[in-house]
């Protein structure tokens, strides 16, 4: 399999794929947060074929994991590994010195992906999810 690649979503078509994969985001609200300047939109494309994406928005030399989601055909592959190692280099070459996020507690595998590549747990959102799960805080140094 050749090596993925992160790009940098701006255009509508790559929007449309996010959208065909994921139900996250209609594509009208994506087109919004992809015209905002402190939001980023990435996408994780082995040769033309999109594998996850990642939303993130940037304060300063802040930037918080908004979401990221690796499309259920590629799960279990190492795909989320690939995508998030790709868009930590890209917001360190950004100016990004702290990664902020937030997972469900109940979101093992994305706990465990997150502490692999060093994150550590700074708070925790009692109740913040409908099902009345608790938000884990995490960041990490770029």
């Amino acid at each position: 399999m050749p090596i993925p690649h992160l790009v940098e979503v701006k255009d509508r078509n790559l929007l449309e794929e996010i959208v065909q994969f994921s139900d996250r985001y209609g594509l009208e609200e994506l087109e919004r947060l992809s015209k905002r300047d402190f939001v980023n939109i990435y996408l994780l494309l082995c040769e033309e074929t999109p594998l996850g994406y990642a939303v993130v928005w940037r304060s300063g030399d802040e930037a918080e994991l908004h979401y990221l989601e690796v499309f259920e055909d590629f799960r279990q592959r190492g795909i989320g590994k690939e995508l998030l190692k790709q868009l930590l280099g890209e917001l360190k070459k950004r100016g990004v010195k702290k990664l902020l996020l937030e997972v469900s507690e109940k979101n093992i595998p994305a706990r465990g992906l997150y502490e692999k590549f060093g994150f550590r747990q700074v708070g925790i959102r009692k109740n913040y999810y409908p099902d009345g799960s608790d938000a884990i805080l995490m960041e990490r140094e770029l």
